[in-house]
């Protein structure tokens, strides 16, 4: 008789396949930057980083919405039952999206008509909105298979984004308008990879598109907290560059973003980390108690902190060569930014991991209203050293509600002691 692996083992092997996961899309993600900040201006590649920001409020909002009933439900159920939460959610993805798409495609069309969109940015709302659609699809089957810990099924099928998404960005700087080509070449690839997983899920575990009538409403009570805190949450982690867009230019969101792209081996670290964590701590907590799991999420976030702080160690010895020979550009308050972003990351990596106690707990109620005063300052904070101290101040800002985003959500996890919330089956 085989013997079943230890615990710490199976966890291992399932956490690394979700860092390896988000690697290759990080990886992915700093190459598509890379081509587009050496082989574009910096005015097309600030178009590209704000549309890329507010598809990435979309899917956050989802994500939001979604993620807490899965990753608390899935593991709880069996196998039908799984099949009809899986189904009754993506049901209503499919009848709400399209409309949603539609409707924003037409607005754009009008606002072009208007004058308000130009030859440039007219075209560069259609395909935004469009590879909005094909993300949302391809996002909701990776969290599906991420809360059914499945992430090398999700590995496989990055890989194909990836292949797609580069090599089409790589296409489109030849292109007249790159930003607007680089997005569509992201549909496509977020079309092909999404089809990929929902096949893959399906036929592992085929869902019942007429399960769970009436989902949105049971799930609303505890989703509608999150979703809000996840737009709350954006305003500060990714409004920044619309706050400094509206009050320099397009092109100063660059040298945000450029630097900003240093960093991504953090955001691997981190991402990869809490693509699984949600889950495992929402087991934790059941199954060993609230202090159990708040000690396990404390190794977690130090472990954690400790990388980002050894990363940023290295960056900056090697910042000089980085931006020389690497990025081909020399940003202006090039230092004072890296030393920023540096701080920011630091604070959100050990942060985030005291957020999935809260959530687990179903605490999002809390974690919304405490989102919504980070950003409140940071956003007020952000703007003031704007005026002030130029891009660099949008940093500055950042840093300051991060701050306060961090100080609050540790104070809020010496209060939960409550079980977690009950779980419909």
């Amino acid at each position: 008789m085989s013997k079943l692996p230890h615990p710490a083992f199976a966890f291992g092997r399932l956490l690394s396949s979700a860092v390896t996961s988000q690697a290759v899309l990080s990886a992915a993600s700093f190459l598509v930057g890379l081509i587009l900040i050496r082989r574009t201006s910096d005015a097309q590649y600030g178009f590209y980083v704000l549309a890329i920001n507010a598809i990435i409020l979309i899917v956050s909002l989802q994500g939001a919405f979604f993620n807490p009933p899965l990753a608390i439900r899935l593991n709880k159920l069996d196998r039908q039952g799984r099949g009809e939460l899986v189904g009754g959610l993506y049901r209503e993805q499919r009848r709400v999206l399209p409309g949603v798409a539609v409707t924003a495609a037409l607005g754009a069309l009008g606002l072009w008509y208007m004058g308000l969109l130009d030859a440039q940015t007219g075209p560069l709302v259609i395909v935004t909105a469009a590879a909005t659609l094909a993300t949302l699809h391809r996002e909701y089957f990776r969290m599906v298979l991420f809360a059914n810990r499945r992430p090398q099924d999700v590995l496989r099928t990055d890989v194909l984004y990836v292949l797609v998404m580069v090599g089409g960005v790589w296409l489109a700087t030849r292109s007249a308008a790159p930003a607007t080509i680089a997005l569509l070449a992201i549909t496509l690839a977020a079309a092909l990879s999404g089809v990929a997983l929902s096949r893959t899920f399906h036929r592992r575990e085929p869902w019942n598109l007429r399960g769970r009538p009436g989902i949105l409403r049971e799930i609303a009570p505890l989703a509608a907290w999150a979703t809000a805190g996840a737009a709350i949450h954006w305003t500060f982690s990714q409004g920044y560059t619309y706050l400094v867009a509206g009050t320099l230019d397009v092109a100063a969101v660059a040298a945000l973003a450029g630097t900003r792209l240093l960093l991504m081996p953090v955001n691997l670290l981190s991402m990869g980390v809490g693509s699984l964590m949600l889950p495992f701590a929402s087991g934790w907590v059941h199954q060993h108690g609230t202090p159990t799991a708040r000690r396990r999420l404390w190794i977690s976030a130090a472990a954690l902190g400790a990388a980002a702080l050894c990363y940023a160690v290295v960056l900056w010895s090697f910042r000089e060569w980085i931006f020389t020979v690497i990025l081909h550009k020399q940003f202006v308050h090039r230092d004072e930014l890296l030393l920023l972003w540096c701080a920011i990351f630091l604070v959100v990596v050990m942060r985030d991991q005291m957020n999935y106690l809260l959530a687990a707990q179903g605490r999002f109620r809390s974690l919304t209203l405490l989102t919504l005063g980070s950003a409140l300052v940071s956003l007020a904070a952000s703007y003031l050293a704007i005026l002030r101290f130029g891009v660099p101040g949008a940093l500055m800002g950042m840093l300051v509600g991060e701050s306060v985003s961090a100080i609050g959500t540790l104070m809020l996890s010496f209060r939960v002691t409550a079980p977690p919330v009950a779980a419909a089956a």
